[in-house]
């Protein structure tokens, strides 16, 4: 059987990694990650009891076998969202505008207490 025609998923931030899929001449699927042409570790299943097996190929594979390397996993996403970095043109005119809006109140409320205490008596 040919392998399926998929197109390999990359792992990871980097995109370095892939996992390509595999199918042997039983109809067995896997999948082989691998970087650039070079096999890292053989993802497969034993057919009998669907038992998941993961083959490291290389000495440079880490297995971990505790559930903390999946909550780990699951939260590198969620505790440091990507964060869009702002251009220096865009914070120096927002930085201005904020200067501009809070001279406005500044003047308007001087304006208005002058205006109040001379209607008021208070200053002449």
């Amino acid at each position: 059987m040919e392998p399926p025609d998929l197109p390999p998923l990359p792992l990871g931030r980097a995109g370095r990694l892939e996992a390509a899929p595999l199918a042997n001449s039983n109809g067995d699927h896997a999948v082989l990650i691998r970087q650039a042409d070079q096999p890292r570790a053989l993802l497969t299943a034993e057919t009998r009891e669907d038992r998941l097996v993961l083959i490291p190929l290389d000495d440079r594979s880490e297995l971990r076998v505790d559930g903390d390397a999946l909550a780990i996993w699951l939260t590198q996403g969620s505790l440091r969202p990507e964060r869009p970095s702002l251009a220096g043109w865009a914070t120096a005119a927002g930085m201005v505008l904020l200067l501009v809006v809070v001279g406005f109140a500044i003047l308007g409320s001087l304006t208005f207490f002058d205006w109040l205490f001379r209607s008021l008596g208070v200053i002449r």
